[in-house]
């Protein structure tokens, strides 16, 4: 299990236009994504900030649980948002609504995004790591075309919703608890 989401997110940054292919050929179930993809990822992200903001920044028990519990909300609470307000947008793209399929296409294409949670708690330091964020957007793109099949007219303004409602709903998620909770 754990090779396999390894493989996953190294191809989806790497080959992005033929890991959307295989991931749209191998047809994985619902729970099969959650499973054996997501959860794990999330898992991991909540480890990395809780070892990172217990050995790395202050040591502090407290505050490296308070920075777990922010990451893995935000996260979570990113991804499913952003699904929603996909799937809900969905029809003036020409698609139909089909909230799993834009569960997965949401974390599928927020890879970057995860590998970033799961890094800067070791490398808080070098907040420049953020702009590889940017990447999601190539990954949305292929992922429009290839995953979702949106129409060529409209995949250019897909592409610019999608990437700013993923990028943007863990980060400002995140940052409201941040916010509220240190």
């Amino acid at each position: 299990m754990w090779r396999d989401i390894f493989i996953t997110i190294a191809q989806l940054i790497v080959a992005s236009p033929g890991a959307w292919r295989d991931i749209e050929k191998e047809k994985r179930t619902q729970h099969e994504f959650l499973y054996r993809f997501l959860h794990p990822i999330f898992g991991i992200i909540a480890l990395a900030s809780f070892v990172g903001g217990l050995f790395i920044r202050d040591g502090n028990l407290e505050n490296a649980l308070k920075t777990s519990i922010i990451s893995v909300v935000g996260v979570y609470g990113g991804y499913f948002i952003a699904a929603y307000l996909l799937n809900e947008m969905a029809p003036r793209f020409g698609l139909k609504k089909d909230l799993p399929r834009f569960q997965q296409f949401t974390g599928y294409a927020s890879v970057v995004l995860y590998v970033l949670f799961i890094v800067t708690p070791f490398l808080s330091e070098l907040f420049i790591l953020w702009l590889l964020a940017l990447y999601t957007i190539y990954l949305v793109n292929t992922g429009t075309q290839y995953f979702l099949k949106v129409r060529a007219t409209k995949i250019t303004e897909f592409t610019v919703v999608a990437s700013a409602v993923i990028i943007l709903s863990p980060m400002l998620i995140r940052g409201l608890f941040f916010y509220l909770i240190k």
